[in-house]
């Protein structure tokens, strides 16, 4: 005669001991409801940022003569009115300048319908802008969400 093995009778009870438990639990006391009615809400869009010849945003580049203003577009989508767009400029590497110095900050507070904007700075007292290296760092109220690197031939 063959016995059955008593790590099976156990696992044999305890798989129907919780069973007959998950059986006996109570429905939750309480119900979710989601209103499908509204949309959810959408993230704020800035994209393509690029630095450009003039403020039309279609003439990419990324060097500038030195007596040329730097101007840099960016596009954008489902900002809330006052949403802040800030540039911040520096130079990088520049003959006499200290690395990294910031040379200015510009921004714009976003009014409805704007599908894009631009920033244009020009060198101080109409002068020229020293060769090297510079960039420009976009912040969408106050957090940092991208950079562009550009030079001075």
């Amino acid at each position: 005669m063959k016995r059955t093995s008593k790590p099976f009778l156990w696992l044999a009870l305890m798989t129907l001991l919780v069973s007959m438990l998950a059986c006996s639990i109570p429905a939750l006391p309480f119900t979710v409801q989601v209103d499908l009615s509204t949309p959810a809400p959408t993230s704020p869009l800035i994209s393509n940022i690029r630095m450009t010849t003039d403020e039309t945003g279609k003439n990419p580049t990324a060097t500038y003569a030195p007596n040329e203003s730097f101007v840099v577009f960016i596009d954008l989508g489902n900002l809330q009115t006052g949403t802040v767009v800030e540039a911040k400029w520096y130079s990088v590497n520049v003959a006499g300048v200290t690395p990294n110095t910031l040379i200015n900050v510009s921004d714009y507070s976003y009014e409805a319908g704007v599908a894009n904007l631009h920033f244009k700075l020009n060198a101080t007292g109409g002068g020229q802008w020293p060769i090297g290296s510079y960039k420009v760092e976009i912040y969408l109220n106050g957090l940092k969400i991208g950079e562009v690197p550009f030079y001075v031939n």
